[in-house]
Order: C-alpha cells, then sequence, then structure tokens
C-alpha cells in the first residue's frame, strides 16, 4: 500500500528533489516523514518566507524545481512571499502545503482558507490532490514548474488524504506542457534577421530568461558578432562583465540615467530572454526589438518581434546567418562605458558611516572571481546590481521581479549548501536583516558558512529618498538600528563591527579562512544614494 504522502515523495525524489525547506505542521507531519524515508532532508527554517526563497534559489541553481513545505492556514499564508517572488522571478518552485480535511471541509471552517484561489493568482498553477493518480499528478506539477516560463506550482495535501492509500482513477488534470524545441517560425526568423542585420546600432539586452546553460551559447555568439550588450540583474553572469563592449546593467539599478541613454543609442534591440518584468520603467514599449527566448513576453503596448525557442538553439541559427560584425563604432561604444565610468563617483567616507560605492568595490577586491554573492532589496540593492562585477552563471542573486525584501540571506544559505566550496556573501540593509534574523539560526544549526554584510544607515533608505524627492518630508521610514555583531553573537555566529574598508576586508578574510559563519555591521553613509540611485 502507497500513501498519497508516500506517493508526493516518492514523485518528488524519483524527479531529483534532495532537499525540502519549511515549517512542519500536524497537517503535513505525514508528508514530511514520507520525504525523510525516501531520502529527501527535511530543513527547518524560521519563517516559510524564507523556505520559499531558499527553493527558488535551488530551483535557480538546479534546474529542478526547488520545494518548500507549510501547514495549512497561516503557515500557507507565510509561504506566499517566496512563492510571489518565485512567480515573477521566472523560476521553478513546488509549495507543497497541508489542507483541511477532505470529509471534514464542507463544515469545518477552523484555519480554512480558499488556497488555490489564493495560490492561482500566484503560480503557474494551484491544485488541491484528491487521492487519485497522486504520483502522476505530481510529476505532471513539476513539469509545469520546470518548463516555460519557469515558476511556482502550488500542491495542496488535505490531511485525512496523506495517510489513506492512493487510488488509481481517471486521467491527470491535464498534460504537462512540451519544453521548446529550436525556433520552427521561418518568417518570425525571417523578419528579426532583416531587422538585426539592417541595424547600425544594435544592442543586445540579456534577461531572465536565459539559463545557465545558455551561457556558452550565449558568449560564442557575443565574441562572434562584437555584439555590445548589457544585462538585467537576474542574467548577471551569464556573460563576463569584463567583456570590453558590455554596457552596464540594465532594470532600473545605479546609475539609471546613464543606461536609458545607452539603450537610447541603439537603433535595434536585441532581447535574448529579455522579460519586462524586471524593469522598473516601460522603455521597451515604442522600440524596435526582436526577443530570442522559449517563451512569448508581448503584453499589452510591448510587441516584440519574437522567435520562440530553445534560446541556445537559435542563437547558434542566427549567428550562422548573419553575415557580418555587429559591433558599433569605436568611438561611441568608448564614450558609453565612459559615462558609466565617470558617474560612478563615490563618496568619502563621512561621520556617518562607509561609502555604500566603497565598500561593494572593497568586497569584490577581497572575494575571488567564483564568489557568490546574494542582494537583498533596498538602497545597497542598486549598487549590488550595476557595480558588482560578475563573470559566471550562478554567481549573483537578486530578487528583481517582485523586489521582495528578505530575500538575500535565504538565498546566500541556499547558494552555499549547494555550492559549498565556494565563498557565498550576502549584502543585506538593516531593515531587511531584521526581518531575516530568524536565519542565523538556521545558520548555526547546520554550519553554513555564509558572510553576511549588514549596510547600516537606520532608515530605509530608498524610501527616504524617493520621498524627498517628490517633495515629501522624510517620514516613518528612520528607526535605531541595534548593533547587528552583537545580535549575532547572541546567536552563537561570529559577529564583527567595522569602521574602515581595511578592517572590512580583513574580517571577510578571517571569516574566508577559518570558513566561519560571519555577521558584520558596516555602518555607511545614506546621502551617497541621493546622487547615484
Amino acid at each position: 500500500m502507497v500513501t498519497n504522502a508516500e506517493a508526493v515523495a516518492g514523485a518528488l525524489a524519483a524527479s531529483g528533489v534532495e532537499l525540502a525547506f519549511g515549517l512542519p505542521g500536524g497537517e503535513v507531519a505525514a508528508l514530511i516523514d514520507a520525504c525523510r524515508r525516501r531520502g529527501i532532508r527535511f530543513l527547518l527554517v524560521g519563517h516559510e518566507a524564507s523556505a520559499a526563497f531558499m527553493a527558488e534559489v535551488t530551483g535557480q541553481i538546479t534546474g529542478i524545481p526547488g520545494v518548500c513545505i507549510a501547514t495549512l492556514g497561516p503557515g500557507a499564508m507565510n509561504l506566499c512571499l517566496g512563492v510571489a517572488n518565485a512567480f515573477l522571478d521566472r523560476q521553478p518552485v513546488i509549495a507543497l502545503t497541508g489542507e483541511v480535511p477532505a470529509a471534514k471541509a464542507p463544515h469545518f471552517p477552523h484555519q480554512r482558507l480558499p488556497l488555490t484561489k489564493i495560490f492561482q493568482h500566484i503560480t503557474k498553477e494551484s491544485v488541491v490532490l484528491d487521492g487519485q493518480n497522486t504520483e502522476e499528478e505530481v510529476f505532471r506539477c513539476h513539469e509545469v514548474a520546470r518548463t516555460p516560463r519557469a515558476g511556482p506550482v502550488h500542491i495542496a495535501l488535505p490531511s485525512d488524504l496523506a495517510t489513506e492509500p492512493t487510488r488509481r482513477g481517471t486521467a491527470s488534470r491535464r498534460a504537462a506542457p512540451s519544453p521548446p524545441a529550436p525556433s520552427r517560425d521561418p518568417e518570425g526568423l525571417d523578419a528579426a534577421l532583416d531587422l538585426l542585420t539592417g541595424a547600425q546600432t544594435p544592442l543586445a539586452v540579456v534577461g531572465v530568461g536565459c539559463t545557465a546553460a545558455d551561457a556558452p551559447a550565449l558568449r560564442s555568439f557575443m565574441t562572434a558578432t562584437g555584439l555590445p550588450f548589457v544585462t538585467t540583474p537576474k542574467a548577471k553572469g551569464l556573460l563576463p562583465e569584463d567583456a570590453a563592449h558590455f554596457l552596464g546593467v540594465v532594470g532600473g539599478m545605479a546609475l539609471d540615467r546613464v543606461l536609458l541613454d545607452t539603450l537610447e543609442a541603439a537603433d535595434v534591440l536585441l532581447g535574448i530572454g529579455f522579460d519586462p518584468v524586471e524593469c522598473d520603467k516601460d522603455w521597451y514599449v515604442g522600440r524596435r526589438v526582436i526577443n530570442i527566448d522559449r517563451a512569448g513576453t508581448a503584453e499589452g503596448a510591448y510587441r516584440p518581434i519574437e522567435v520562440l525557442g530553445d534560446i541556445s538553439a537559435t542563437l547558434s541559427l542566427v549567428g550562422e546567418r548573419v553575415q557580418r560584425r555587429l559591433a558599433w563604432p569605436p568611438p561611441l561604444l568608448r564614450a558609453r562605458r565612459q559615462a558609466l565610468t565617470d558617474a560612478a563617483r563615490a563618496r568619502p567616507a563621512g561621520r556617518t558611516g562607509l561609502s555604500p560605492l566603497q565598500t561593494i568595490r572593497a568586497l569584490r577586491e577581497v572575494l575571488p572571481r567564483e564568489a557568490i554573492l546574494t542582494s537583498d532589496v533596498g538602497s545597497h540593492k542598486y549598487y549590488a546590481g550595476q557595480f558588482w562585477e560578475t563573470y559566471a552563471p550562478n554567481t549573483f542573486f537578486m530578487s528583481n521581479g517582485l523586489s521582495g525584501m528578505g530575500y538575500g540571506v535565504p538565498a546566500a544559505i541556499a547558494a552555499k549548501l549547494h555550492f559549498p566550496g565556494r565563498p557565498v556573501a550576502a549584502v543585506v540593509g538593516d531593515g531587511g536583516m531584521l526581518m531575516m534574523l530568524h536565519n542565523l539560526v538556521f545558520m548555526r544549526q547546520h554550519d553554513v558558512p555564509v558572510v553576511v554584510l549588514v549596510f547600516v544607515d537606520g532608515s530605509l533608505s530608498l524610501i527616504r529618498v524617493a520621498q524627498e524627492r517628490k517633495g515629501y518630508e522624510a517620514h516613518g521610514v528612520d528607526f535605531p538600528a541595534p548593533d547587528f555583531a552583537r545580535l549575532a553573537r547572541g546567536f552563537g555566529i561570529r559577529g564583527v563591527r567595522v569602521g574602515t574598508l581595511d578592517r572590512l576586508q580583513k574580517a571577510v578574510d578571517q571569516a574566508l579562512a577559518e570558513s566561519a559563519a560571519t555577521v558584520i555591521h558596516v555602518p555607511v553613509d545614506l546621502r551617497e544614494y541621493y546622487d547615484t540611485v
């Protein structure tokens, strides 16, 4: 006899799932135990949102949907932030929750919420298992999550069915989608090639639709054509940012005005996995845009020429048919690169703290090229996204489509679990760190030696800057920041407070040398954000 909980766990294990993150509850106890018996390690997290963030990063790294587990009611609701983040960051996740017992559901309102109605708006699909064809249904949901555009799927298991035998029944509700093939739309491809080859200053925009598997084809295409490129934050690392024809990071990062001017200098934009979900302005509307992607992104007034299919195969095909170099005139390329350099000016250290820009640069100097950086959301995100130089896939992680605070630390933990031999650091603000202190327990319990740099300015500075630019008085944004180094020590984690860049680098060096989880309290001067963000 195979129970429904065992069928769920069996399907996940057969699909390659090794970890599940979450918080237990009576309604999911059988499911967690079934996962344990199938070799899936369940890791207790202090809040369900962190569990979903960890599952998202796991899915992004492995290509196998990451798994998070929560009970019904409040547990399911707490998952929503991280699940919504995966939805707008286009990453594969399976979110498993308990559900009110099927036999009692019609008359038992305690903790009963319309979970499918709630989750259907932030997932690709939300289903409640009914005890029939359970394993097949989980396999199908797994394929739905990973088929482009990738995203989360929610599966609810009523608690009374978890320990009941799974039953054979009618076929699954619907078939799983098929993966993309190379483009077979000659008309769309011909139109794209005509526009691209007729352009004088084409510019590539590499986005979230690309994966690490596309990096070799991307690099070959860029080298062969000489095409200048920008990336969005979710695509950082797919192409090396020390390349001579790299022109910056678009999508509302620091120095956005410079990047918008660079986009204006292009007469055709070649999107490669470009998805407007990463943009905080609609500069792509009304432009001549070609987009090579696995799934369509046209919406409303945005109507690119779309070449849909496998990105790597399509790039190879386009590369074969482009008969000339697509490089910009050298003076224009130099001018746009120089504009980015000239605008990136750091303030000297002030009485209130270090320059955020100099701090990012000092961290880049001390960490090796293969190091991984994760960024939380706040003013520092704009600096990490633009000024942190990346060279390889899966070395930079940021919440961007949803831009949810609280992402940085759980993302770093998930990255370190999958790349234990590589240095991993997280850059977070003091506001975001206050949301995610519970992760220090996880770091200690599971010996996860992540380095967390907390940029401390005692303010939600991104909102403060926005308020004052709009002519409002700064209000409701400042708070007395704690000493995060002392807080870390209270959790049993090394805590260091620094006041100079040299001390910062020594603290990072020591954390890496001793492989010790470390929180570094870094006072920063928020005045610099007024100049750059």
